[in-house]
């Protein structure tokens, strides 16, 4: 099988990156590095302690998740990575079985094993790539209302088989084994991403190129979600979504987008004002962050 290096970028999750790298230690001989992305936390002297197979990279500013796997890649050789959040932990077997399909399928760039939440139930992964249209039947609703199913579809909020391993359009990016040849082709994460929509711009390259993306059920990896961006990050999102769209569809697509967006986070915080409780404080925070209140 091929050998695989496996990637960890930490910004001030100690507990989820220790616990990430461990399952890696004790499921696989793969080597770790993990990337950490200025975050001032002590994480290098805790992994140490605790997982001292791990090399740590530290860098001295927070350039955001893509500048950082792109650095993890130039610091390693090995012919596949496995890019993993700090708070997605892999399950005995999981990386071998993304190894083994990347094997049997030559022109396969990027696996994706099934995600769990933390009480062991399917969190889906299979997901589309943004698009106008994608974009407003979720921001505006539709995409739920439909149940993710037909032309109504977003391009998270989208129904999928996730019991059989297949081709697909697009993954969630907590846990990717990704080919360093294809990874190559393209030129590595574009940068201009600091966080969320790396992975979907990634695979829109990939894709381009001839190169194709599969979802493999055989390898389970638990994803809490949310470790090192939560609430306070929403904003980032939007502002990913529509540099992605701007990039793939232009400025005038770019600009229905955003305005989308907008209009679906201010109704969405208009509800939030008549939410009781924890649930509408939350909500307000998230919502605000995206209306840059």
């Amino acid at each position: 099988m091929v050998e695989t290096a496996a990637v960890i970028v930490h910004y001030r999750t100690p507990d989820e990156t220790v616990r990430a790298a461990r399952a890696v230690a004790q499921t696989s001989n793969a080597p770790i590095l993990v990337v950490d992305n200025g975050s001032g936390d002590g994480i290098s002297e805790r992994l140490a302690r605790e997982v001292p197979q791990v090399r740590v990279l530290v860098l001295p500013v927070n350039r955001g998740y893509a500048a950082a796997c792109n650095r993890a890649a130039g610091e390693t050789s090995a012919p596949t990575i496995l890019f993993l959040n700090s708070d997605a932990f892999v399950a005995p077997g999981a990386i071998s079985a993304l190894g083994a399909t990347l094997d049997r399928n030559p022109r396969a760039a990027v696996i994706g094993p099934r995600l769990q939440n933390p009480d062991g139930t399917l969190q889906p992964s299979i997901s589309r790539l943004p698009t106008p249209w994608k974009i407003f039947c979720e921001s505006s609703g539709l995409a739920a209302l439909s149940g993710g199913r037909g032309i109504l579809r977003g391009h998270t909020r989208t129904r999928e088989d996730h019991t059989r391993a297949q081709e697909v359009e697009a993954l969630m990016g907590a846990a990717l084994l990704v080919r360093r040849a294809a990874l190559a082709d393209i030129g590595g994460f574009d940068e201009d991403f600091f966080f969320y929509a790396e992975e979907s711009d990634l695979i829109a390259r990939l894709r381009a190129k001839g190169w194709r993306v599969i979802y493999d059920p055989d390898a389970d990896v638990v994803h809490v979600g949310g470790a090192s961006g939560g609430d306070l990050l929403f904003g980032r999102l939007h502002a990913s979504l529509g540099r992605y769209v701007r990039k793939h569809h232009g400025p005038l697509a770019a600009a229905f987008a955003g305005a989308v967006l907008w209009y679906g986070a201010a109704a969405r915080y208009a509800l939030a004002l008549v939410t009781p409780g924890e649930s509408g404080r939350r909500r307000r925070l998230r919502y605000r962050s995206a209306l840059k209140m």
